[in-house]
């Protein structure tokens, strides 16, 4: 199995509520979080961006084992820990809880990844906000996951 945790605003990604005021809303103002996790049955070598909405590539990269596991009981903890307010949010195919850290745009899930991937050991350098380059100062495996 492999699962993967997403982040976002709770009305706008788990209530999945994409008016242009909510949006306008929740980024200019501080609103609760929200921590996706989509769990998928997955082989090496099967295509892994069809299993995902809007996925263009995903690249693997090597991360200190200590690093991933930290990082992923941090992540089994705070779902868990919030599972009586777990949605499914259909159009997206991920299951949301409330999560603690706060959403607005400047601390989006752009943010969020970033903060996530510094744990793994990433360099995180140039703009967050928008279109980030979030490999940076990561060693990439010799290939890329269809």
């Amino acid at each position: 199995m492999l699962t993967e945790y997403t982040y976002g605003d709770w009305q706008l990604f788990a209530l999945n509520k994409r008016d242009p005021w909510t949006a306008w809303k929740n980024m200019t103002f501080l609103t609760q979080g929200a921590l996706g996790k989509k769990s998928i049955r997955w082989q090496p070598g099967e295509s892994l961006c069809e299993k995902f909405k809007d996925c263009e590539t995903a690249t693997p990269f090597y991360a200190p084992t200590e690093n991933v596991l930290a990082l992923q009981k941090e992540l089994h903890y705070a779902y868990q820990d919030q599972s009586r307010s777990e949605v499914y949010n259909a159009p997206e195919d991920v299951y949301f809880v409330r999560y603690p850290v706060s959403y607005w745009a400047f601390h989006n899930c752009n943010h969020e990844l970033a903060h996530w991937l510094q744990s793994l050991g990433a360099n995180i350098s140039g703009r967050i906000f928008y279109k980030p380059d979030f490999l940076g100062g990561m060693e990439p495996k010799q290939y890329t996951i269809p």
